[in-house]
C-alpha cells in the first residue's frame, strides 16, 4: 500500500524514536505521512527550461481521509494547455493505489495503468510515481553513511544517507535512489535518482520547510518549496505551496468519478 503524497508530504516533527536501520527510517517517514486528515492548497509548478524560459502551472490540491486511507485530487487551473485536467489518487489496502486522469480535450476519464506512472505529471518534471511515497517494503533499503552533513539552499542538515533499490524495477523510472534523511524530521531533504549504468538522472531537493498550523491548532512542518531537476535535459520544476488550509473537513465527493469529469464537489455541512 502506497502512502499518498499529500502536498508533497506533510510530516510530523518531534517523533521521539531513534531509528537503527534503514527499514525503520523508511517506515517512520511513511507513517508520518498520516497527518493531517484533511487539507487543501494551491500548488504552483514552475517549469524552467535549460535556456531559462519558464512557465507556471497553477493547480488546486485536495486531500482527505477515508477509513484510515489517504486520497488526493488535483485540479489544473492554468495555463490554457492544461486547464480542466483533473487527477485523483485513491489509496488502497495491500495493493497499488488507484489513479485516474480526466483530459478535457478528449472529454474522457481513464485509469492510469502502472506502465504509465513513470510519465510526466501535467508536463512537469514530476512523474505520477513522484506523487506518492513508496512503502518501506517496496524497496531494499540500506544505510550507506550514518552521519552526513548536507547543505540545501543555505540550510545545513545532519542526515542518514540511504540507498533504496526497488524490488519491482519495471514499475519505476530509475534503477535506485540515494536519499538524505534529516535526522531531526526524517524528511528526505535531497534524493538522487540513478539509472542502471549508475548515472544520476534526476534530483529532488527540499528548498524550504516551514512550521504551519491547522485550524485545530496542531502544528505541521510543510515542504513549502521543492525542486526536481532533470539532469539529462537540463529542465527543472520548482513547486511552491500557498493558500494552504489543514484539518478543515472537505467533501469526499472530490475523490469520485463525478468530480473527475465535472469538477463539481458537494459542500460540507458544518
Amino acid at each position: 500500500m502506497k502512502k499518498v503524497l499529500v502536498i508533497f508530504s506533510l510530516l510530523l516533527l518531534g517523533f521521539g524514536i531513534s531509528a537503527q536501520t534503514a527499514q525503520e527510517i523508511a517506515k517512520i517517514f511513511c507513517d508520518l505521512d498520516r497527518v493531517p486528515d484533511y487539507n487543501y492548497s494551491t500548488l504552483l509548478f514552475e517549469n524552467i527550461e535549460r535556456n531559462g524560459k519558464s512557465e507556471t502551472l497553477e493547480v488546486k490540491q485536495y486531500g482527505g481521509g477515508d477509513n484510515g486511507l489517504k486520497n488526493v485530487a488535483f485540479d489544473f487551473l492554468s495555463p490554457a494547455s492544461v486547464k480542466g485536467m483533473r487527477v485523483i489518487q485513491l489509496e488502497k489496502v495491500k495493493k497499488a493505489d488507484d489513479r485516474w486522469v480526466y483530459m478535457p480535450k478528449l472529454r474522457q476519464a481513464r485509469r492510469i495503468p502502472m506502465t504509465e506512472r513513470t510519465k510526466s505529471f501535467g508536463g512537469t518534471e514530476f512523474t505520477y510515481n513522484d506523487m506518492t511515497i513508496r512503502n518501506e517494503d517496496e524497496d531494499d533499503n540500506s544505510i550507506l553513511e550514518d552521519t552526513v552533513k548536507l547543505t540545501v539552499n543555505g540550510t545545513e542538515f545532519t542526515c542518514w544517507k540511504m540507498k533504496s533499490v526497488p524490488y519491482k524495477k519495471s514499475e519505476v523510472e530509475y534503477a535506485y535512489r540515494i536519499s538524505y534523511f534529516d535526522k531531526k524530521t526524517y524528511i528526505p531533504v535531497r534524493i538522487e535518482f540513478y539509472d542502471s549504468k549508475n548515472k544520476m538522472i534526476k534530483t529532488y531537493e527540499c528548498l524550504k520547510i516551514d512550521m504551519v498550523k491547522g485550524i485545530t491548532g496542531i502544528e505541521y512542518p510543510l515542504r513549502r518549496v521543492s525542486c526536481v531537476s532533470n539532469l539529462v535535459t537540463g529542465r527543472k520544476t520548482v513547486i511552491t505551496v500557498k493558500d494552504f488550509v489543514f484539518d478543515d473537513v472537505i467533501s469526499s465527493s472530490y475523490f469520485t468519478q463525478n468530480w473527475l469529469v465535472t469538477g463539481k464537489a458537494a459542500k460540507v455541512k458544518k
